[in-house]
């Protein structure tokens, strides 16, 4: 990550406009992952391989999902730093000084 607040902002906007469109998907296919692990467990409980691999699918879209929402929250922290600066920016020197 950059630590660059204008970029993390950008990042941020970018995250969450893709999260309006991935989001809805990450979630059907988390619901999918589910209903399959739930039917395999009663179905044929000894396959073992195969509810490692469906935890592991549910797995990566869960760590899909957080790494969006961290940018998402990292760029929403960079704008509210942005306008605390600028808070303080617009004060007179005098009360700058103790801030």
């Amino acid at each position: 990550m950059t630590s660059d607040p204008e970029e993390r902002r950008r990042r941020g906007l970018a995250a969450q406009n893709a999260m309006e469109f991935v989001g809805p998907a990450l979630e059907a296919l988390r619901s999918e992952y589910q209903v399959a692990h739930m039917k395999l467990c009663v179905d044929d409980p000894t396959a073992t391989d195969k509810m490692i691999k469906l935890a592991v699918a549910q797995r990566v879209i869960n760590a899909v999902e957080g790494h969006i929402k961290a940018a998402m929250a990292d760029g929403a922290f960079a704008m509210s730093e942005k306008a605390r600066a600028d808070e303080i920016a617009k004060l007179p020197e005098a009360k700058r000084r103790w801030i």
